[in-house]
């Protein structure tokens, strides 16, 4: 049945960018019936099934190599455990082999998305007297919910984690701790900024794959090409809230901090996310192979950025 909705959801959204936001408006005007219908949720990622087909992750390495990571290589990864357990190997296993891949040279990233007990309901995000709770992000504590690789290579030793509260990276390898070195700095930094670390990597030729996920939903450097260049489309007025933290970087130091959001309502009702997912695949901007029932997708970080400042001169992939 999931996979009727996903076919016919993403037939009538491809037909045109206004139409899919037009379906996402309609969901989440009436997110409370349709929760099981979440736009987020009806995506062409490989959920791990009872059966998965036994998988040989060194091909998988192998067609990475074949697409340009290499020894040295700023890498990122975008991941689901749950899909890569037919592999056999364990989640730090699967962390060791990406580093061996890109070498003692090499970087290896992921984000550390968190999860905040304050954090409201979506649908109380569209109220018109929504104001960002203030929240306490924990650099080692607070919960990850992009999952068991990130959350394992956090504990690494030599990891280096942004102390930006709002889809921070955790990095290992010798780009690590300048990565995060002004992720904060400035007045109301944002998350994908100029001093971010996604910046950063974009800055540093980074590579992007989807390991057992994709690059539709999943592909948070896009957010760089609105928040750290001075030609976005829409005007920051528009386009951030501002929202205080409490970032606890150990026991004996605390920071006091405000940083810019971009407002829930841009993600929710405005972001023809299947018709870009689609111009990235036609366009060679993500490549896309499966191994058994595990999806690899890949994509440079510079090829990306480039595309999207060169669309978004009419706000796209945004159509308000």
């Amino acid at each position: 049945m999931a996979g009727v909705i996903s076919t016919l959801y993403e037939s009538i959204a491809l037909l045109s960018p206004r139409i899919e936001v037009k379906l996402r408006q309609f969901y989440w005007k009436n997110s409370l019936k349709l929760t099981r219908f979440n736009p987020n949720k009806v995506e062409n990622r490989v959920l791990a099934k009872e059966e998965n087909p036994e998988v040989d992750f060194d091909e998988i390495l192998n067609q990475l190599k074949v697409w340009g990571v290499k020894e040295g290589t700023l890498l990122i990864v975008h991941s689901s455990y749950d899909s890569l357990k037919c592999t056999g190997l364990s989640p730090l296993e699967i962390i060791g082999k990406l580093r061996k891949l890109i070498g003692t040279n090499g970087t290896l990233a992921m984000p550390v998305i968190r999860s905040y007990r304050e954090e409201p309901e979506p649908y109380m995000k569209m109220r018109k007297d929504y104001r960002p709770p203030k929240s306490i992000y924990n650099v080692r504590r607070t919960p990850v919910c992009t999952g068991l690789l990130p959350t394992l290579l956090m504990r690494i030793p030599g990891a280096e984690i942004s102390l930006h509260p709002l889809n921070p990276i955790c990095a290992v390898g010798p780009l690590a701790k300048e990565m995060m070195k002004r992720n904060i700095c400035g007045e109301n930094p944002s998350p994908h900024g100029r001093q971010s670390a996604w910046k950063f990597c974009l800055d540093h030729n980074a590579i992007i794959i989807g390991l057992g996920t994709d690059l539709r939903h999943h592909n948070t450097m896009g957010h760089v090409a609105e928040e750290a260049f001075d030609d976005w489309y829409w005007t920051d007025d528009d386009w951030y809230n501002l929202r205080e933290f409490t970032i606890e970087k150990s026991k004996e130091e605390n920071i006091e901090i405000t940083v810019r959001e971009r407002k829930p309502l841009w993600g929710m009702l405005y972001l023809a996310e299947i018709n870009r997912y689609h111009d990235f695949l036609k366009g060679g901007i993500v490549k896309s192979k499966m191994f058994g029932n595990i999806l690899l997708e890949f994509e440079y970080s510079q090829s990306l950025i480039s595309y999207l400042r060169k669309k978004n001169k009419n706000g796209y992939p945004y159509f308000k």
